[in-house]
Parts: C-alpha cells; sequence; structure tokens
C-alpha cells in the first residue's frame, strides 16, 4: 500500500527550481536595457568628440577672422 502511494506522488512532483537564478536573470536583462538606453544617450566615440570639437573652433576661428576692428 505505501509503495502504491509513493508512486502516485513521485509522478505529480514538479522539478525545484532556483528562484535566484531567474531573478539574477531578470535583472541582468534589466541592467542591458538600461546600458543600451546610456549608450544611445551619452555614447559617443573619442573620434566623435574631437571631430566635433575641432568643427567648433574652427566656427569661432572663421568668426573672430570676420570680426571687424572699431
Amino acid at each position: 500500500m505505501g509503495g502504491r502511494t509513493l508512486q502516485r506522488y513521485s509522478k505529480a512532483m514538479a522539478q525545484v527550481t532556483n528562484l535566484n537564478r531567474f531573478r539574477k536573470a531578470r535583472d541582468k536583462a534589466a541592467r542591458a536595457t538600461q546600458a543600451d538606453a546610456n549608450r544611445a544617450q551619452f555614447g559617443r566615440t573619442k573620434a566623435q568628440k574631437a571631430a566635433d570639437a575641432a568643427d567648433v573652433a574652427r566656427r569661432e576661428a572663421a568668426l573672430d577672422a570676420a570680426k571687424r576692428d572699431e
């Protein structure tokens, strides 16, 4: 009698899951999403920053050259 009961319950039992693994995976996905947003907002290469700085310097030099002396 005890053997049949054990058989019945052993088929109905589910797998044990580690909830920490799912929590960590969820948090990792959230961090990845935030990182993508930050890269889109702030991510510029050094070359892009240098090109923009050179462009600003060129425009300022052109403006200074066009000034009149009074």
